[in-house]
């Protein structure tokens, strides 16, 4: 019988039997290539590191990562609840995979300290007692556990300028629009820099700087605009002579136009204590010697307008600053500095502050604060003492 199929189509049917001929040996050959299977192993997943454990007095067992352990309390990350908290008496047991390293009661952490003299290691806390390089730790001797390599990297590594600067920036505005128009406008900022920046370590030196910024105006149609411009700034450094015992030098900078201040400046050098300190709170004790210079104006209303003399004082600043950390996420601060005059006694001033931030979301929250402003000897008519009240919304700066 003649083939009815055309030759055309005879010579596909043959390259394609040899394509396929040709496929079926190449394709084994690369799948067993070392290629491949370096690709086909460097495929597989890494296996998850084992987790910490913990559990409760209670029984209840939680798997996650053991964060750190301050004065008596410890935050352990669940890998279902995320970062929990609790006290020693609420442990039955530990166990990490993690090493760490156990800071004892009364032990001074510094550049100088040799590793030997803090235990290291994986831990196992059973029967209140913490088991680390073989050693047998009371969990009430136990003032820090620290990750190592926190550990390390605060006590060997090189710190640079951005390092370990926190605080907090607050803004707050109101705006009246009716017969009288009103317009409010508050400003604050907070900035700390601590060497190094965390609480198990001795300090070795530390930077504060603070401004306070408020405007306020009051206008009706027929009448003068009422005005409120008072501005503060402030700064400081201390150098530590011991953990507690610090020299400092510091400035400020004042600006009242209710009070006819113009400018009060003040540049001086003294010796502070922390009085307490813990996790939680520190209160420092604080006084220097400085030179104050405060030049006048007019002030607001009084006619005819009136010069009072500037004065060039030596004088001291004698005051505390108190933090401290309430439940559920509360900060509260505090500062009073009283300043006598030497040379001239009736020209001496205070200042008061307060703040309470609430934590909203993150790292952004809600603040109160207030500032007292006293000055003894005002410009010629004005009030010697000025208060203000904010509020607003504060974003914290790690």
């Amino acid at each position: 019988m003649l083939n009815s199929q055309p030759p055309i189509y005879s010579l596909f049917r043959w390259i394609l039997s040899k394509r396929s001929l040709v496929l079926a040996a190449v394709l084994p050959a690369a799948a067993l290539s070392p290629q491949a299977l370096s690709q086909t192993a460097g495929a597989e997943p890494k296996p998850a590191p084992t987790a910490d454990v913990l559990v409760l007095a209670n029984g209840d067992q939680l798997t996650g990562k053991l964060l750190r352990e301050a004065d008596g309390t410890v935050t352990f990350h669940s890998d279902m609840a995320g970062d929990l908290s609790f006290t020693w008496d609420k442990i039955k047991s530990i166990r990490t995979t993690q090493k760490f390293a156990v800071i004892e009661q009364g032990q001074h952490i510094s550049r100088k300290t040799p590793d030997s003299n803090v235990a290291q290691g994986t831990i196992a806390i059973q029967d209140d007692t913490i088991q680390v390089a073989g050693k047998e730790i009371p969990e009430k001797n136990a003032q820090y556990v620290v990750d190592q390599d926190s550990y390390i990297k605060q006590v060997r590594g090189n710190h640079g300028w951005g390092y370990g600067w926190g605080g907090s920036l607050t803004a707050g505005a109101a705006d009246v629009q009716a017969t009288q128009n009103s317009r409010t406008f508050t400003g604050a900022g907070t900035f700390v820099r601590t060497i190094p920046g965390v609480s198990w370590m001795d300090p070795r030196n530390r930077t504060t700087a603070d401004f306070t910024a408020a405007y306020g105006s009051l206008s009706q149609s027929g009448a003068a605009t009422t005005k409120t411009n008072i501005l503060h700034a402030d700064a400081e450094h201390d150098w530590f002579l011991s953990p507690r015992l610090y020299a400092l030098v510091d400035t400020s900078f004042d600006h009242n136009y209710s009070q006819g201040l113009n400018l009060q400046q003040i540049y001086g050098g003294g010796l502070g204590f922390v009085l307490i300190k813990t996790p939680r709170q520190e209160l420092d004790l604080k006084g220097d010697i400085h030179y104050e210079r405060q030049n006048f104006g007019f002030t607001p209303g009084i006619v005819p307008p009136t010069v009072t003399p500037n004065k060039n004082l030596i004088g001291a600043d004698i005051g505390d600053t108190y933090m401290a950390k309430l439940a559920h996420g509360l900060v509260f601060n505090q500062g009073l500095l009283v300043t006598p005059a030497f040379n001239t006694p009736k020209a001496y001033s205070a200042l008061a502050t307060a703040g309470l931030t609430f934590p909203v979301y993150k790292r952004l929250g809600f603040s109160l604060s207030a500032l007292d402003d006293f000055l003894n000897d005002p410009a010629f008519g004005s009030k010697k003492n000025s208060f203000q009240f904010s509020a607003g919304l504060t974003y914290t700066l790690h």
